[in-house]
């Protein structure tokens, strides 16, 4: 009997400690292939171990896929309409689709997330490597804080000396800024700590949430932005744990962080507002920020070393 599925996909440090500069300046050395087996049997030839051959597979597709910004601003669902008879046919046929996608994403050299996801899997799986996607969410800025969205994106986890390692290549490969592609590789994901992967990624699948922890999607959605200069250092926010913060009209603003030490620390209430110093007291490597109250809603962004650290969403009653 003939069955008709109709397909969606969607789109949108503990091994890092390692070093890969020898690993990565191989690489840089490769053509841009264009067709996925070719970079799967030059990787096979110039590694030996799975740790240098899934860091080979990450460190290209970040330099060679450029993200497709027009997706991003008009996002089209894909969809694919199949019959299949048998569960090995629903299988091949979907294996196809797959294969289809990361072809393209080799010639074109673009791609949005399922690209990249499904580009370092297919390579896994070529090199007889255990990989696995994993779909959920993810926020970027505080427009995001207390807005709960269905799944937006897709990542990779990948076994490796029998321990599974979670990375991300398309947030490696570089950002947007004013509507541009910014190209910049970010080693902080590759092999992201488990400990800080709810600050940026929540995934859909219950197994893998457990993998990292316990939290809500509710709580997900309702923490601060942590922006890549916080999650690069050692800091830890003690002080506020939600995204919103209400005060009074009267209140300062109050955020404890550890480990702050003397870094310097800024912070500004959006678009066209001026940078400002913030009062900074330091107890037991606990720094108390106190931050002058805006008299209207807004967004609160804090800076460290000049970079974005956090964001919040401030309320006055």
């Amino acid at each position: 009997m003939k069955k008709t599925l109709l397909l969606f996909l969607l789109c949108s440090y503990s091994i890092f400690a390692q070093n890969y500069k020898k690993t990565d300046s191989i690489v840089n050395t490769y053509p841009r292939f264009s067709i996925v087996e070719n970079l799967a049997n030059r990787i096979e030839k110039d590694f030996s171990s799975d740790t240098e051959k899934v860091r080979a597979a990450f460190f290209w597709l970040t330099k060679n896929i450029r993200y497709n910004l027009r997706q991003l601003y008009n996002p089209k669902q894909r969809s694919y309409r199949f019959s299949y008879s048998s569960e090995e046919e629903k299988k091949q046929k979907m294996q196809s689709l797959i294969d289809d996608l990361v072809n393209k994403a080799f010639r074109n050299k673009t791609g949005v997330c399922e690209e990249y996801a499904q580009s370092f899997k297919k390579i896994c799986d070529l090199l007889n490597i255990k990989s696995e996607l994993i779909k959920g969410s993810v926020r970027t800025d505080a427009n995001d804080i207390a807005n709960i969205q269905n799944p937006n994106h897709i990542w990779n986890a990948v076994e490796i000396n029998n321990r599974w390692i979670i990375i991300d290549a398309t947030w490696a490969a570089g950002y947007e800024y004013n509507r541009k592609w910014i190209r910049k590789f970010n080693d902080y994901y590759f092999d992201i700590p488990f400990q800080k992967i709810f600050k940026t990624h929540y995934p859909e699948d219950t197994l893998w949430r457990l993998r990292f922890g316990r939290m809500t999607i509710e709580e997900f959605y309702n923490q601060p932005i942590y922006s890549q200069q916080y999650l690069n250092n050692n800091l830890s926010l003690i002080f506020p744990k939600k995204g919103i913060i209400e005060i009074n009209n009267t209140d300062f603003i109050e955020i404890k962080i550890k480990n702050l030490k003397n870094q310097k620390l800024i912070y500004n209430f959006g678009s066209g507002s001026l940078a400002q110093k913030a009062d900074i007291e330091t107890n037991k490597n606990v720094s108390t920020v106190s931050i002058k109250n805006p008299r209207k809603n807004c967004i609160l962004y804090i800076y460290i070393e000049n970079e974005i650290a956090l964001q919040f969403i401030i309320r006055v009653n």
